[in-house]
């Protein structure tokens, strides 16, 4: 049962005013020593129940699913009626009923189906690695995984697995289906633009510097369209695939839509339209493409003719590479959010980062109006970064993702009616969510289209080269040693500022950059202290701040404040990887992946004799950090050993021989070649691929890939895997065997392990705790054992198990807001009743909590009607005593 307070009685004629007031505020901070989170990439995180009387939304900052009353007639401010608790990384929420929700964890591979009637977790679903989208469609759920490029396909309504549908595209994400519910449509997000990569050997030599005191380049490879008559591989320009619902066969492939598609939506007439992105990565040189790099469109794809129409986001918006405040105050930057209205006569688009919302003419393509949400006079620091929107009740809400709000519009007038938060509790600290900002403020640059996020896609990549040399630049210095060699003197290295081609790398995962390892052959430490902490291909840049140059040089924008490369340096280095999948739950390697045997391929990867590998790429990061000689792995110029956490995400996709196809035009190697796992640069001290190439040989190869595509993340499989007991699952040999892990797992250190539901028919929440092998409930009495606490398992009753972060452990466990106090045992607020001018105001503290109403005190309790304010950490609701002589008023628990 949910808890209540004791009602309160409002009487037309007999008021009671009530002038004591608790102020008490629950966005508290939590009280852990870091913080750190997956950056969840959300897809469709906000949706309404089909009857439109429910709001839910996606605060995935808190791992929640935030639900809403939108009221009738609509609120202009929803009321927070629910938080229930998912697992990790939540990305996309969808409404099969009234009350089945589904939801997509990016990070823990699985749908949760949540009962909105219950408010916990009913059920869960395991999928392949990164689920990101659900669609149903023909009575069946379609979901998206991204990091496999396939689709996992359930029955709606029994969720029984229906197989898998493998896709020949790039990161696999948005869904839609057709009117009539025969045909999906899936975008990839990474679809590229049929530019590829020209190795170093077979370019031609660069221009001549335009600083007569540069030497002259070194011999890099060139970015050039997959037309270029000196490609002889095909390079896919797999945009969107259609399938068809019954059979899940792919009809075909739709090219030509952009380079990063973020969302679908379909058109009355049968019609599809893609907001996207398209990248300019053809044009060579960092000061020509200062400014302008990418263009942001919404394009209608006419069907079955597969015609694509392009609409330019910024017409009339020119490159800038000063600020350009008039461009800066129109512009319309990475649109991750599309939808039509009834008719489909207007679209409308979430503008990320630009804060901004945009209604357009499908007709004419036509900006009709640009609604700002960023508060006025406001920088930076408060940031939206709205994701996605829908439209309902005559209202458009808006998730923003930046700063985990709900913005509430009408889109007769365009007027911003609110804009709260999504939840009771913001886990994330103030100094990181500034960062987090940073990172994605298009406003930052000349003319406001661009971020650091343009490249770097939810703080990772773009699956492109990009040549952001500099013919004009200077030489740089950087420190190194000869560890290949195992020679510890330093030496410079002088770095030519026409560096050529280089794939975008991701941003996450960098708080481990800064460590050393230690080199197993000799015993020293691996690099130096001198040599440690390189970012960049080529080790370039000492540390992130020192990437402030990128505003003026590449944006367009200026030189920012050191206080904010710090802020952004902390941003970045809360973000931890995914783990990886090829892994056991417990962590170890695996024996029997499709390209042979990971503990063999370690022994292979230790074998000083044999490989040399883990001279220069050390087990926490993958990289040494060092800039060794390039000559032995046939570079031509300085490259930094590379880390190796996210080879299994972009292995397989280069295929570059004649007549072969090749999903992305760039391969594992640092400006993009490099296809052949497990060695991609030839070495001088490897005798694994010496002639005669033998039987053991091919096995010995093809135990290293394994081990490669199966290299630690830095992050336990175990801090986000989930899964979900119920009276007829709680005896199931496969579910507690897993759950064994987790306990395991959690009592080693490497996650945390928490459970939450019902038990008993009431809401409750649990900690294990390794070191007494117990799970400690959310009311400070005894803690229980697993038998002990599966027992309590009846009736209605589920309990999710999740391995968490570490640093999740108190607020995901039985201390919400981490202040010291079990969350049973919290002192409930004081609602209040006062007069405000001739109308009354129902207050209660910002709490998770939320007023209900009765006319009779008997049930059913409905949430409270009224208008909504949020008044500092108080919230007021105006009560309509006119129409409703006698009501009572109760809080409730919003969890």
């Amino acid at each position: 049962m949910t808890e209540t307070l004791p009602w309160v009685s409002v009487f037309t004629l007999s008021i009671i005013v009530i002038h004591s007031l608790l102020l008490l505020s629950l966005l508290l901070m939590p009280a852990v020593s870091a913080f750190t989170h997956f950056e969840p990439r959300q897809q469709h995180p906000i949706t309404l129940t089909p009857d439109g009387k429910t709001l839910l939304a996606l605060h995935s900052t808190a791992h929640s699913l935030s639900v809403f009353d939108v009221g009738s007639p609509p609120r202009a401010t929803p009321l927070l009626i629910g938080e229930i608790p998912l697992s990790s990384a939540p990305v996309t929420v969808k409404a099969r009923t009234n009350d089945e929700i589904w939801i997509a964890n990016e990070a823990a591979d699985s749908i949760s189906i949540v009962s909105l009637s219950q408010g916990i977790i009913i059920d869960t679903l395991r999928v392949a690695d990164e689920p990101i989208d659900i669609c149903f469609a023909n009575n069946k759920a379609f979901i998206t995984c991204s990091q496999k490029r396939l689709i996992s396909v359930f029955h709606a309504t029994t969720r029984a697995a229906l197989g898998q549908i493998a896709l020949d595209g790039i990161t696999p994400r948005a869904l839609v289906a057709s009117n009539d519910g025969s045909k999906l449509y899936v975008a990839c997000l990474y679809s590229g633009n049929r530019s590829t990569i020209l190795s170093e050997y077979l370019a031609p030599a660069q221009p001549n510097p335009t600083n007569s005191l540069l030497p002259a380049p070194p011999q890099v490879g060139l970015i050039v369209s997959a037309t270029d008559s000196r490609i002889n591989w095909n390079v896919l320009d797999h945009d969107i695939a259609e399938i068809n619902t019954t059979t899940h066969a792919i009809n075909r492939w739709i090219s030509g839509v952009g380079t990063h598609l973020f969302d679908l939506a379909m058109h009355p007439d049968g019609s599809l339209w893609c907001v996207n992105s398209d990248s300019l990565n053809l044009t060579r040189f960092e000061p020509e493409l200062n400014g302008h790099f990418s263009q942001h469109r919404l394009s209608r794809i006419a069907l079955p003719a597969t015609t694509v129409s392009h609409f330019d986001l910024n017409p009339g918006i020119a490159r800038a590479t000063t600020t350009h405040a008039p461009s800066i105050a129109l512009a319309l930057s990475q649109p991750t959010g599309v939808i039509l209205n009834s008719d489909g006569s207007r679209a409308w688009i979430t503008a990320f980062s630009s804060d901004r919302v945009a209604e357009l003419d499908t007709t004419t393509g036509a900006i009709l109006r640009r609604i700002d949400l960023r508060p006025t006079g406001s920088g930076t620091e408060a940031m939206r970064g709205p994701r996605n929107l829908i439209m309902g009740n005559n209202r458009l809400y808006v998730l923003n993702k930046i700063s985990d709000t709900l913005a509430t519009i009408d889109p007769t007038t365009g007027s911003l009616l609110s804009d709260i938060p999504l939840g009771s509790i913001d886990p994330m600290p103030s100094t990181i969510r500034q960062g987090r900002g940073f990172l994605y403020d298009a406003r930052l640059s000349g003319n406001g289209t661009i971020s650091c996020a343009t490249c770097h896609i939810d703080a990772d990549r773009d699956g492109l080269a990009w040549d952001l040399g500099d013919p004009g630049g200077s030489m740089v210095t950087v420190i190194a040693a000869a560890l290949a060699g195992h020679s510890q003197t330093l030496i410079n290295k002088q770095l030519h500022p026409m560096k050529g081609p280089l794939i975008t790398q991701t941003l996450r995962g960098l708080a481990t950059n800064d460590a050393n390892a230690v080199d197993t052959a000799t015993g020293t430490t691996n690099p130096p202290a001198a040599v440690a902490t390189k970012f960049h291909w080529r080790g370039d840049k000492p540390s992130i701040q020192s990437f402030n140059t990128t505003f003026p040089n590449l944006m367009g924008g200026n030189l920012q404040p050191a206080a904010r490369m710090d802020q952004l340096t902390e941003y970045l280095r809360s973000i931890v990887h995914h783990p990886n999948p090829n892994r056991n739950l417990n962590r170890t390697l695996r024996s029997d992946l499709p390209e042979g045997n990971a503990v063999s391929g370690l022994t292979l990867f230790n074998d000083h004799a044999k490989s040399h590998c883990i001279v220069c790429h050390d087990y926490n990061s993958g990289t040494n950090q060092n800039i060794d000689d390039h000559e032995s792995v046939e570079k031509l110029q300085p490259i930094k050993n590379p880390p190796l956490r996210t080879v299994y995400q972009r292995a397989g996709l280069f295929q570059p021989t004649a007549g072969a196809n090749s999903l992305s035009g760039f391969g594992l190697g640092s400006d993009g070649t490099g296809s052949v796992m497990p060695i991609v640069h030839p070495y001088s001290l490897d005798i694994l691929d010496e002639p005669p190439l033998t039987n053991k040989k091919i096995a010995d190869l093809a135990n290293l890939t394994a081990f490669l595509l199966s290299y630690d993340t830095n992050t336990a499989p175990a801090a986000s895997f989930d899964l979900t007991l119920n009276p007829s699952t709680k005896s199931n040999s496969t579910l507690l065997t897993q759950l064994g892990t987790l306990e395991s797992q959690a009592a080693l250190g490497s996650s945390a392990l928490v459970a939450w539901g019902q038990v008993g028919a009431k809401k409750r929440k649990f900690s294990w705790s390794g070191a007494t092998s117990r799970y400690v409930p959310d009311d400070n009495t005894s803690p229980l054992t697993r038998t002990a606490l599966l027992s309590l398992i009846n009736g209605t009753d589920s309990l999710t198990f999740a391995g968490i972060l570490i640093t999740e452990s108190t607020w995901r466990g039985v201390d919400r807001n981490a202040n010291g106090i079990s969350d049973q045992l919290e002192t409930a607020p004081l609602a209040t009743i006062q007069r405000d001018g001739a109308s009354l105001q129902l207050h209660w503290p910002q709490r998770d909590w939320y007023p209900e109403s009765s006319p009779n005190l008997l049930p059913p309790w409905q949430p409270a009607s009224g208008d909504l304010e949020l008044d500092g950490t108080v919230w007021k609701m105006t009560l309509p005593t006119e129409t409703q002589p006698t009501q009572f008023y109760r809080l409730r628990r919003t969890w």
